[in-house]
């Protein structure tokens, strides 16, 4: 058995859980234990779980020219996808994950739209969610189930498979409860832009344009008059293993239905920052219970795909945050938005995954600068293993 000892000032396990001096104990790639450090050399170092980016899209690459405004933004991500062939998606989506593993990030939220994420993500020890990207306004019941279908890859043995239908402007209501019908954890863009509410709401808009324009209004359509939030909750798919990505346009209405409803919500400060929107009540969202969750997006509206820097983004954003609130939304509130454990954050019995930082003096000055990225990790470990 390989067993080792990081005997060190700062043990962050979660909220809660800190030990200062503190001891982790690991063997064979997995947490055998923590607690006070008794005895033993104390190095001036922190430990703390690893990352968890609970959204991104690996393979989107950066856009040729910045757009700002969304629909045009939509329309440049297509004409990308459309003359990106599968040996760039390949080397970008490869490329992404290197990055984010050296960055700290342990756990992912991938949203796959050509199917070639779960082999990048079986060349890592990398762990989370692989969402299938599903899309189609005008799927009738047999069409929305072939194509769930034919879209419902596996998963790997560490990241496991989900379903990703795109958002509700882009997907009929047959394709989501198709989704639903699966069993597997989802993600879904909500609420991300004032021209998605309205067309959930009368029909028209610019959203209303781009379909038509694509002939993927269905004979017969009309909208649901209601609010995006609301449409999730008829459909029956609002639930603790229902990521909800983006949430910038929710009344209070649509937050305590989210509230009930346990679904986790997913913001990308450096998305948010990209399209110059005011960032969302976080704290608000965060004292009524609701795990928030931290996300990179993709290279096509985010300067890099840094959680560090969305952790430094998020304290410019909310400033009333604690560094330990803006690192439990970096690690614990990323876990449940993957729905990977019950117990997120380093347990005993699970990987062997976490950050060392240099802690010269109190660990929460260590949380300062981790979480205004200010410093980076001086070591990486990913199962066990050592990786910078």
């Amino acid at each position: 058995m390989n067993e080792r000892t990081f005997r060190v000032r700062f043990l962050w396990i979660s909220p809660g859980v800190v030990y200062a001096p503190g001891e982790l104990r690991i063997a064979d790639g997995r947490v055998r234990g923590f607690g006070p450090a008794r005895s033993g050399r104390i190095a001036p170092l922190a430990v703390v779980p690893g990352f968890v980016n609970a959204h991104t899209h690996l393979q989107l690459g950066a856009l040729p020219r910045a757009r700002r405004q969304f629909l045009p933004w939509v329309r440049a991500v297509m004409t990308l996808r459309h003359h990106t062939t599968k040996a760039d998606h390949l080397a970008t989506g490869r490329a992404a994950l290197r990055s984010m593993i050296r960055d700290g990030v342990v756990s992912v939220g991938e949203v796959d739209s050509t199917g070639l994420s779960p082999g990048i993500l079986r060349e890592t020890d990398m762990s989370g969610l692989c969402y299938q990207e599903l899309v189609g306004f005008d799927l009738g019941r047999r069409e929305a189930h072939a194509m769930v279908q034919q879209r419902g890859l596996p998963g790997t043995r560490r990241c496991r498979a989900g379903l990703s239908p795109h958002a509700p402007y882009s997907v009929s209501l047959n394709l989501l409860k198709a989704c639903q019908t699966r069993g597997r954890p989802m993600a879904i863009h909500v609420a991300e832009t004032p021209e998605e509410v309205q067309f959930l709401r009368d029909g028209r808009g610019p959203f209303r344009e781009l379909l038509e324009q694509l002939e993927k209004i269905p004979d017969g359509f009309r909208p649901p008059g209601v609010s995006p939030v609301q449409w999730l909750e008829r459909a029956g798919v609002l639930g603790p293993g229902t990521s909800l990505i983006h949430a910038q346009h929710v009344t209070r209405d649509d937050v305590e239905r989210i509230a009930r409803s346990g679904s986790p919500i997913v913001v990308c400060p450096g998305t948010i920052r990209y399209f110059r929107r005011r960032p969302p009540p976080v704290p608000e969202w965060l004292d009524l219970g609701i795990p928030v969750a931290l996300g990179t997006d993709s290279l096509a509206s985010n300067t890099g795909l840094s959680i560090r820097e969305e952790m430094a983004e998020a304290r410019r954003m909310w400033p009333q945050l604690s560094p330990e609130t803006i690192l439990e939304m970096a690690t614990g509130n990323g876990h449940r938005a993957l729905s990977l454990t019950a117990t997120p954050g380093l347990r005993r019995g699970g990987p062997a995954s976490f950050l060392v930082l240099r802690c010269d003096d109190d660990g929460r000055d260590c949380l300062e600068a981790l979480t205004s990225n200010e410093d980076a990790p001086a070591q990486v470990w990913l199962r066990g293993r050592s990786i910078s």
